[in-house]
């Protein structure tokens, strides 16, 4: 079969041999070999055709079969495939089978929650993209006085720290003294959103916990537990993304 050209970064991310910036550095270093010729350009364009090595170790394209897990990140976990400083990583604590699998649904260091991980890029950009407009749903406790109506105004769309947010859905679960439990549903997620809304209203996140990402739940999991998305969930993703 014949293969359409494309950039060897973008060939080999698609195919989970790292992202591209990650191929790229390889490349620069001198370890891939395209057709018997080092390469060290990362403007080369190669398919499934070519022979390549990485790192001396010569590398199968296959028709993978999509794989979807939900994984519970635990608090104080960064959501990234390397190493920043003597924080773990999700990859530290996810089993080895996951090595070369991509996540979808970044939380920060101190959130919880849902995070998507697959070996497919499609199905992680998919999640991802805000034009696709992809419901994530939280729950969170705020601490501080509530102001409601200023809760009302911010979820039609704010702008802070000239960040321009989008409008969310709210739901209030619960109201004690100071701390407020509220489920928020974003279409967008931009870095920090949910805590930079409430800085805004003088209000601080003590608890963040995405328990939903598009139709993919969190359900009963524990936190660091992964599972395979079910038929039902994968059949909706389908089907949104299908319409």
């Amino acid at each position: 079969m014949n293969h359409k050209k494309i950039r060897i970064a973008k060939l080999l991310a698609n195919y989970n041999f790292g992202s591209r910036r990650e191929i790229e550095k390889l490349i620069l270093e001198k370890k891939i070999i395209v057709n018997n010729q080092t390469i060290n350009n990362p403007v080369i364009f190669a398919s499934e055709n070519d022979e390549i090595f990485i790192n001396k170790r010569k590398i199968s394209f296959f028709q993978k079969k999509d794989e979807i897990y939900k994984f519970y990140k635990p608090q104080k976990i960064i959501c990234s495939k390397s190493k920043q400083d003597h924080r773990s990583i999700i990859y530290e604590i996810l089993p080895k089978k996951f090595k070369n699998f991509i996540f979808a649904g970044r939380l920060d260091f101190l959130s919880e929650g849902l995070i998507i991980i697959t070996n497919s890029s499609k199905i992680a950009r998919n999640l991802e993209l805000p034009q696709n407009q992809v419901p994530r749903i939280y729950v969170i406790r705020a601490y501080g006085n509530l102001n409601l109506d200023m809760l009302q105004k911010r979820s039609k769309g704010t702008v802070f720290n000239k960040i321009k947010y989008q409008p969310f859905l709210f739901r209030i679960k619960s109201r004690l003294k100071k701390n407020t439990i509220l489920e928020i549903t974003l279409r967008e997620g931009k870095k920090n959103e949910i805590r930079e809304i409430f800085k805004s209203m003088d209000l601080q996140i003590n608890k963040l916990k995405r328990i939903k990402h598009g139709p993919f739940h969190l359900g009963k999991m524990k936190p660091g537990e992964i599972k395979i998305a079910n038929q039902s969930e994968v059949e909706q993703y389908e089907n949104y993304f299908r319409n």
